[in-house]
């Protein structure tokens, strides 16, 4: 009889069940080095995302790219606006910034204005906490 049929009848387990693996988590846990626990738990504490950071709604994370800063004139002074333009009117908005006048309303909703040359950095801040814009 060869060595193959001599296996023959008995089950997977019953012919390979008595073979010793190389590998088992004893042999692993010997061979690990520990790690001190503040260690551990330095390690955790920078996985995880700092709890004083506002988590932006997906939704109006998503809207981030339909928002605007149009610099303009209105009634003969300098004025700036945060548009949150409508997706299906991206494309026409985009053409009538070219236009001498613009009705911003109709393209979208207009979330801050001002008289000026620039908006101010807390507006600007407020806008990146809220919509996560760059």
């Amino acid at each position: 009889m060869t060595e193959q049929n001599s296996g023959a009848g008995k089950s997977f387990a019953e012919r390979y069940g008595s073979k010793k693996s190389t590998f088992t988590s004893e042999s692993l846990r010997k061979t690990e080095t520990p790690v001190p626990s503040s260690s551990t738990e330095e390690i955790l504490k920078s996985h995880q995302k700092p709890t004083n950071i506002k988590q932006i709604d997906p939704q109006k994370k998503m809207q981030a790219e339909l928002i605007y800063l149009v610099k303009g004139v209105d009634a003969g002074r300098n004025a700036w606006y945060y548009v949150l333009v409508d997706r299906l009117k991206v494309q026409l908005f985009l053409k009538a910034l070219n236009d001498e006048i613009i009705h911003l309303e109709n393209y979208g909703k207009i979330l801050h204005s001002a008289y000026g040359d620039e908006p101010p950095a807390e507006i600007t801040e407020s806008l990146k906490d809220e919509y996560g814009i760059a």
